[in-house]
Formats: C-alpha cells, sequence, structure tokens
C-alpha cells in the first residue's frame, strides 16, 4: 500500500513556518513520522508526500525529502494552490500520484507504533482504520472523537462528542487507512468535505466497516505545547 502524508497546511500554531521541517529531538517532524513505517516496509510500496508548489520553492522541500529518505521509495507531489484541508490535498494527490486501492493517510506531527495496524489490515476485511487514543485530559478541540464498540467504530465528530452512536469515546489520531482511496476521494469530492471525518460519517451510514486500533505507543507535536511535551518525554 502507499502511505500519504498531506503537508501543504500553512502551520498556522508554529508561526506559520513549515511544519514537516521543524525539529523534534534534532530531527524534522516529517523523519519522526516516518520511523516508525521502517518496521512494516516489505508492506509498503511508497512514500507520497503532497505539499505546494510555493512551499517547494521557498524549502526546496523535494531535495531534502530525497536527502532524508534516501534509502526509501518516495514521490513528491506538488499543488499549484492552497486546499481548504487534508481531504481536498489527498483528493488532489491521489490523482498527481495515481494511487489506488489501500491506502494509509498520515499527519506529519506526531509519530506512533504502527504495527497494530497493519497487523488488523491483514487479518479480516476493513473499508477503513482508525487508530484511536484515549481522550482522559484531552481537549476535544483537538480531535477527531469516534465511539468505539467491541473495535468497530459507531460514530464520529469532529473537535466534538458524536451526538448518537455507542461505545467508548476516542480520540483518531491522524493515521487511518482505507480499503478504496478511490471510493474515499470521490466522496470527499462529492461532500465538498474538509476533514475525512465527514467521509468517514458517510461511510458508516452505509453500514461500511470502520475498524479501531488502540494505539499503545505514539509521540504528538502538532502545536507548541505537545512539542515541549514530548521533547521531555512526558507524553
Amino acid at each position: 500500500m502507499d502511505i500519504l502524508f498531506p503537508m501543504a497546511g500553512q502551520g498556522a500554531r508554529f508561526g506559520h513556518r513549515f511544519k514537516p521541517f521543524l525539529l523534534i529531538d534534532h530531527e524534522p517532524f516529517i523523519a519522526a513520522a516516518v520511523a516508525p513505517f521502517r518496521a512494516v516496509l516489505d508492506r509498503i510500496d511508497r512514500f507520497v508526500f503532497v505539499y505546494l508548489e510555493e512551499q517547494e520553492k521557498q524549502f526546496e522541500v523535494s531535495a531534502h525529502l530525497r536527502e532524508m529518505f534516501r534509502d526509501l521509495p518516495i514521490e513528491t507531489v506538488r499543488l499549484d494552490r492552497p486546499t481548504r484541508g487534508p481531504a481536498e490535498t489527498i483528493a488532489r494527490g491521489i490523482e498527481g500520484a495515481c494511487s489506488s486501492g489501500e491506502v494509509f493517510i498520515c499527519d506529519c506531527d506526531h509519530a506512533l507504533d504502527v504495527r497494530g495496524l497493519f497487523a488488523r489490515a491483514a487479518a479480516a476485511p476493513w473499508d477503513a482504520l482508525l487508530p484511536v487514543w484515549p481522550l482522559d485530559g484531552e481537549s476535544l478541540a483537538s480531535w477527531s472523537v469516534a465511539l468505539v464498540d467491541e473495535g468497530r467504530v459507531t460514530a464520529i465528530a469532529e473537535k466534538q462528542m458524536p451526538e448518537a452512536g455507542t461505545g467508548t469515546s476516542m480520540g483518531v489520531i491522524g493515521c487511518y487507512g482505507f480499503h478504496d482511496i478511490g471510493d474515499a476521494v470521490a466522496r470527499a469530492s462529492s461532500l465538498g468535505a474538509t476533514n475525512f471525518s465527514d467521509v468517514l460519517r458517510a461511510m458508516l451510514v452505509e453500514n461500511k466497516r470502520i475498524d479501531a486500533v488502540r494505539i499503545q505507543d505514539a509521540r504528538f507535536f502538532g502545536d507548541p505545547e505537545r512539542l515541549a511535551k514530548a521533547t521531555r518525554g512526558t507524553e
């Protein structure tokens, strides 16, 4: 499968700097985010990084990525204009990369042990896979929130509790899988979706199988406070 990293954001929480190249423990965010996938390289065709042409001009992104990941199969897709959110970024990136079938879409501001996700992906049929994390002490404003009942997602909402559904509320880490990325992108387009939670909610209405995998080990560094905690090793 392909692993896609949408990187066309404006980095507002970090003073509008190019977030993938900010440092955590002396390595770029994107290097930390990619590192856990090295444990499952036999399941991966390529890593695809999607970002803006303007970012390429400012930060020489493709050259740095080739140097950073010279031992990995990588591809870059450059977009000519900003997008409204990750769903649109990936929709346009998929077209540029010609990806199909099973795909994981991952943010560059966290690093998580993905072995459980890949084990679940190989074990039984699924339409989408969501890595989830306990919400104890967390602000809902930082998360998509899923209700999980015996490993199945019953409802999902963006930055709030779902209004219906059964199960335990869990935060969705932004590294989720779609069994058919073409279908997911088509749904995003028809919905005018900015976030993939909109796509997942529509899939649930159609009784598609969306499974949750509880992640045991992760570091989050998507804002200055989380970065400080992750650097100190307290998260």
